[in-house]
């Protein structure tokens, strides 16, 4: 039987790994792909594990997850290659019999471990990316991420501030500018199909619609999404209307994390509609979004002048959003848990 092996951190997988894989799979019958992982690391390995597996689905492609904190470059260890040569050789079914990869350590490491060196596309000039350049800026190279794991990879830009600030309106702007997603707040949809008034007992099934909501329309995102209010407007209304409280809703607004959020100032008339009766609060409403914000450790960025203004502010802040790396807090166990709908 020939057996391949193929190991990498996968920090984060890309498209040059699935044509690694691929191409490898093609030479022998069965293959097994080692993701190793460091503790230290910001994506952790347990994720990209679960991840690999998802993507490489074929029952002959065995996917093991090397938890070992070994050496990372030759010059860390005076055995480096006998350490990895071990790590290798415990963690594989089989004995190897080709080493496939697309980098310059394969001779070397190959020759320890007794077997052919296989490199594909070592230049990358077929598929040119490599992890680094995804963690450092992900939205740049967004073509090169597999579509199951994108989600994470969304940055989500939240609209924040008292009725009609024109979060709507400059949520639709941007998601057409940018050429992606924008979540209209579920509230208004909920209460206008809603045959009788408000109730304190509808703000559980608002909240939870709309973190419905923002996690199904991550999935289909292009690197952006823009959120008209999020779980902390929620809270703050719940508070105001009803003086209080619900466990659930709280532990999610003040715990979610966002990569930025937009803080619209009431410079701009407000504008009456069936769902809006704070029109003489607003000074009062905009003081307690900014407690809100305060209470769960939110930075933002004040968003204020007329409508044009106001956009121009907003695109140049989003366009230095888009070049930042990636969010350490989107592959966390909290905040893919804070995201579970029960």
């Amino acid at each position: 039987m020939k057996h391949g092996l193929i190991l990498g951190k996968f920090y984060p997988p890309h498209k040059g790994h699935l044509h690694l894989v691929r191409e490898a799979k093609k030479q022998c019958e069965d293959l097994t792909v080692l993701v190793c992982s460091l503790n230290q690391e910001i994506i952790p390995g347990a994720l990209r594990f679960e991840w690999m597996k998802e993507l490489l689905p074929n029952q002959n492609i065995n996917v093991i997850w090397v938890k070992d904190e070994n050496p990372q470059f030759p010059e860390d260890h005076p055995h480096f290659w006998q350490i990895w040569k071990q790590t290798i050789e415990s963690h594989s079914p089989y004995p190897i019999h080709s080493l496939f990869t697309s980098e310059n350590y394969g001779d070397p490491l190959a020759s320890v471990l007794g077997c052919k060196h296989i490199p594909i596309d070592i230049g990358r000039n077929k598929i040119p990316i490599s992890a680094t350049k995804i963690r450092e800026s992900p939205l740049k190279y967004w073509e090169y991420i597999p579509e199951p794991i994108r989600p994470y990879f969304v940055k989500k830009i939240v609209l924040t501030g008292s009725e009609s600030v024109g979060k709507t309106t400059l949520a639709k702007k941007l998601a057409e500018l940018f050429q992606t997603n924008w979540i209209p707040e579920f509230a208004r949809d909920y209460l206008e199909k809603k045959p009788s008034p408000m109730e304190e007992s509808d703000f559980l099934p608002i909240a939870k619609g709309h973190l419905l909501s923002e996690v199904e329309t991550t999935k289909t995102s292009n690197g952006l999404l823009f959120l008209d209010t999020d779980l902390l407007t929620t809270k703050v209304y719940l508070e105001r209307y009803y003086n209080s409280e619900i466990p659930w809703l709280t532990e999610r607004a003040l715990g979610l994390r966002y990569d930025a959020s937009l803080f619209l100032d009431i410079d701009i008339p407000w504008e009456r509609d069936k769902l809006r009766d704070l029109g003489e609060e607003r000074g009062e409403m905009k003081i307690r979004f900014l407690k809100a914000m305060e209470d769960a450790k939110r930075d933002y960025f004040l968003v204020k002048g007329n409508f044009l203004e106001r956009e121009k502010l907003a695109i140049e802040f989003v366009n230095q959003i888009k070049d930042q790396p990636i969010n350490p807090l989107s592959f966390t166990k909290e905040q893919i848990n804070l995201r579970m709908i029960e």
